[in-house]
């Protein structure tokens, strides 16, 4: 159970990569042990014990079974707060992400079962538990601007839309898909040279949905709402690709909008490594060399 003065922090996903680096980094905090009460978010509970014995099992950090792509998964571990940690949550880091680099139909529905709708689901059961002034750090990535940036000018101007809601995004999110199942993803994405088009676009659609979020939340108990990219970070999620960097980079730039005071961060914005970032970007990465090393994993 925590007390009203802990600071209580769940991080999806977070049985290894990035998300086990950040509660390492969590734990490395002046007065962790007293101010933090950690949630260790694991699909699956063994995996998730295992990290947490790696940690060295400190008292304050607990396994919570968490699938992000089932509701019923999502809707367990909400009342598991309710019932053992006092049903109150300060950060929310939405970290758990599958990746492939296949396009298929079935890939398409499982990516962003996870990364989108698990998302939006976890958000809509666990909001309500977030105290004021509390934190919503969902985990997107760059390659999300890539993918909006080959996206035809029509559907960019949707994306971008001030006034867009969830309903929209799921409506660009369901074509999306349709695309990919029926191979016609070229109407949405003319000429793009990207690399695993369902893993980048679901990320698209996560940093649109986090200003949405911003939108909704922000005026109700001033919570602050964010997307970070943690960069290209040598993890399973990318089969440790070339070229990346080690996931602790990466869990700092998670860290930085959970740290930082409110007043230097924009609600609903997009980040890296303490800066922010365009919505839009053209690639800047070689993708050959990328190409290479799933051919090679394949």
């Amino acid at each position: 159970m925590s007390s009203s003065k802990q600071h209580v922090i769940l991080v999806t996903g977070a049985n290894k990569g990035i998300g086990f680096e950040a509660i390492k980094k969590l734990l490395e905090e002046p007065s962790s042990s007293s101010n933090n009460l950690i949630l260790l978010g694991s699909r699956d509970l063994k995996r998730g014990q295992d990290a947490l014995l790696q940690l060295g099992s400190p008292s304050n950090v607990h396994v919570l079974q968490l699938d992000t792509s089932s509701e019923e998964s999502i809707a367990r571990a909400t009342n598991e707060i309710k019932q053992k940690y006092g049903g109150q949550l300060d950060v929310l880091i939405n970290n758990a992400a599958i990746a492939s680099w296949n396009d298929t139909a079935e890939t398409a529905r499982d990516i962003f079962a996870t990364n989108y709708y698990g998302i939006k689901i976890v958000n809509k059961y666990l909001f309500p538990l977030i105290r004021e002034n509390g934190r919503v750090v969902n985990v997107s990535s760059g390659v999300g601007a890539w993918a909006l940036h080959d996206m035809t000018d029509e559907i960019q101007k949707k994306y971008k839309s001030e006034t867009l809601t969830e309903e929209e995004i799921d409506g660009l999110v369901k074509d999306f898909i349709s695309a990919i199942a029926t191979k016609t993803i070229d109407k949405i994405m003319p000429n793009t040279k990207l690399l695993g088009l369902c893993y980048s676009g679901s990320k698209t659609a996560l940093t649109a949905l986090t200003r949405v979020e911003a939108r909704q939340w922000s005026g109700a108990k001033n919570v602050l709402v964010v997307s970070v990219c943690p960069g290209y970070c040598s993890t399973d999620l990318n089969n440790h690709g070339p070229g990346s960097r080690p996931p602790a980079l990466g869990a700092d730039s998670i860290l930085y909008v959970v740290n930082t005071p409110k007043a230097d961060l924009e609600n609903g914005e997009f980040y890296q490594d303490g800066k922010k970032l365009p919505q839009s970007s053209a690639c800047t990465m070689d993708l050959s060399t990328h190409k290479q090393h799933a051919e090679d994993k394949a």
